[in-house]
């Protein structure tokens, strides 16, 4: 058996969020958590930037990673931290210099649970980025006995021409496809059913780690039907296609 794990809820979505200086007009700070990582948040000047979340004074909720999908920070200097009294900061991991524009990933080797949390960037010109998550993930184990499946699903039509020849029009990038069978007895039950309420009825994506360790943003392609094997113990599919 292997291991997948949903990331369902960003505490950016009910904390109180503010970022250094204005947000241009179009891109404002709200982009940074709305999960739709093709809209950007940008701010065009240069300076160094605090993408700063408080969870309030109660209902602080654990987390273990941070997901960034799309940005620019090719180059500059990142940090993630936590703090309990939004004065003295402590680094969640290493601070790091980012390599190349591709998502960033930071995942706790335990969650942790504080009130206030920060990303900080050093400064750099028009800084833009689609989505800063942070979450905690709910890790249950997939069937292999009923074959986890992978695929893809292309964004292209396929045209005709008169003389019988086919020509392909591309319209975007193709989509990664995940369907697991998951065998869960009840506490992993009630852990899967707490994953799903943050999607708000399962209007929201989430962020999935597929057995072989990749992270990508994706939705359930159908709500998932427990099926009952004895009292306790839940057999279900759950479909996942990506979100781009």
């Amino acid at each position: 058996m292997a291991k997948i794990k949903l990331y369902t809820r960003n505490i950016l979505e009910d904390g109180t969020v503010t970022v250094t200086g204005t947000a241009d007009t179009g891109y404002p700070r709200s982009r940074l958590f709305d999960r739709a990582i093709s809209l950007y948040w940008k701010d065009t000047v240069t300076e160094a930037k605090v993408f700063h979340v408080d969870q309030g004074a109660t209902g602080n909720v654990s987390v273990d990673g941070l997901f960034i999908p799309k940005h620019n920070f090719n180059g500059e200097d990142i940090a993630w931290e936590y703090s309990e009294n939004d004065s003295d900061w402590s680094p969640a991991c290493a601070g790091w210099t980012q390599g190349g524009n591709e998502q960033i990933v930071k995942v706790l080797s335990a969650a942790l649970t504080k009130r206030y949390w920060r990303v900080t960037l050093t400064s750099m010109e028009n800084p833009q980025c689609s989505e800063i998550f942070m979450s905690y993930g709910y890790e249950f184990q997939a069937d292999f006995v009923q074959n986890p499946e992978f695929g893809d699903v292309p964004n292209v039509q396929w045209n005709m021409t008169v003389g019988g020849l086919e020509r392909s029009t591309m319209f975007g990038d193709k989509r990664r496809t995940r369907s697991y069978a998951l065998f869960l007895d009840a506490t992993n039950l009630a852990l899967f059913r707490a994953a799903m309420v943050y999607l708000d009825n399962y209007s929201k994506p989430l962020l999935l780690k597929d057995h072989e360790g990749s992270y990508f943003m994706a939705r359930l392609v159908d709500i998932p039907r427990e099926s009952f094997m004895t009292e306790g113990h839940v057999t279900m599919t759950v479909n996942f296609i990506e979100m781009l």
